[in-house]
């Protein structure tokens, strides 16, 4: 009564599973790259002062810096007033150099910082926080 190859519905199975891996290997690849963009943004916006502490680091995807958010708190013996030139000073360059790159990735990441005279009196805490891909 059928007649159908009996390997008919194994090709369809084996097909469709490789449809399947594809995707979802797109999906890995996509979310990846992203991620790394993000990464890369986030690293030019808000990046680590030279020699500073990290305290606490909190992130809610892969990675710090990465896709989703990230909150960073520092501690450094540098006074802040020179903490806060450095960002300026090096955040405001970043910005510059992915106005004449063009980079497409500079606006896909939300990005601060704060700077603010550290609790006992000496140094500075640093919070970095960033939103990206999301």
């Amino acid at each position: 009564m059928d007649d159908r190859p009996s390997g008919c519905s194994r090709r369809a199975l084996t097909g469709l599973g490789v449809v399947v891996l594809g995707v979802f290997g797109c999906v890995i690849v996509m979310f990846l790259g992203l991620d790394a963009a993000c990464y890369s943004a986030m690293t030019r916006k808000i990046p680590i002062y030279p020699e500073a502490r990290v305290t606490m680091e909190r992130h809610n995807f892969l990675r710090a810096f990465g896709m989703g958010e990230t909150v960073i708190v520092l501690d450094t013996d540098a006074p802040s007033s020179e903490v806060r030139d450095w960002y300026g000073r090096t955040v405001a360059a970043n910005y510059r150099n992915a106005q004449m790159n063009r980079d497409p990735f500079w606006f896909m990441a939300s990005a601060q910082w704060s700077v603010t005279t550290a609790e006992d009196g000496s140094g500075s805490q640093i919070v970095l926080s960033g939103v990206c891909g999301g």
